[in-house]
């Protein structure tokens, strides 16, 4: 299940692991990644379908944001796709207790994250 998904990364988050991500081509949609460089197909593509600048941001436990960071946020999770692949609509948001709010917890509480900016990639 997506949820499944969701505490998996939380946990990997938690223990140390680096993931980056950036806004996808549909709406609410994010895109994850180990890298930066990973990222940057994907949000060059955003960015000249959007025709507006795409930030990559390294994603960190919500307990390690410091003032200015932003949360992203689960606000529906639905069921995996055909493939499997979790269907997760996301979207950032500024305070943390606006966040606690905005997450989905149909399936239980739902983890959400801290967000780093770390590059931004401009359109053509």
């Amino acid at each position: 299940m997506s949820i499944d998904w969701l505490l998996d990364l939380e946990r990997s988050i938690d223990g140390g692991k680096v993931v980056f991500a950036c806004a996808g081509m549909g709406r609410n949609q994010w895109v994850m990644g180990k890298s930066v460089e990973d990222l940057m197909a994907p949000a060059k593509r955003a960015a000249n379908t959007k025709k507006i600048p795409i930030q990559i941001v390294r994603i960190i436990p919500k307990n390690d944001t410091i003032t200015g960071d932003m949360y992203l946020v689960p606000t529906n999770i639905g069921e995996p796709g055909a493939r499997g692949e979790p269907q997760i609509e996301w979207k950032p948001i500024e305070a943390k207790e606006a966040a606690e709010n905005m997450r989905d917890v149909r399936k239980g509480p739902s983890p959400f994250f801290g967000m780093q900016v770390e590059t931004t990639v401009n359109p053509d």
